[in-house]
């Protein structure tokens, strides 16, 4: 998928999403289960992901424990 289709699309279908993450649509869909990804359940149609959720995945994350270095 061409980066300009990627920042023109608002959102995606979760087959989409699994071809820009490089995974399978039924992990999409777990992770969109679990919480990890939002998505918008359209009675009629195929879930949707809005753009930022996908793009969310790739901010750091804050830890809940201070990382210890090793010396």
């Amino acid at each position: 998928m061409a980066i300009e289709l990627i920042l023109k699309k608002q959102f995606f279908r979760p087959d989409e999403v699994a071809e820009l993450l490089l995974i399978t649509k039924r992990t999409v869909y777990r992770m969109v289960h679990d919480g990890r990804l939002v998505g918008i359940d359209f009675t009629k149609r195929p879930w949707r992901i809005p753009r930022e959720a996908v793009f969310l995945l790739f901010q750091p994350q804050p830890h809940s424990q201070k990382v210890q270095h090793l010396p």
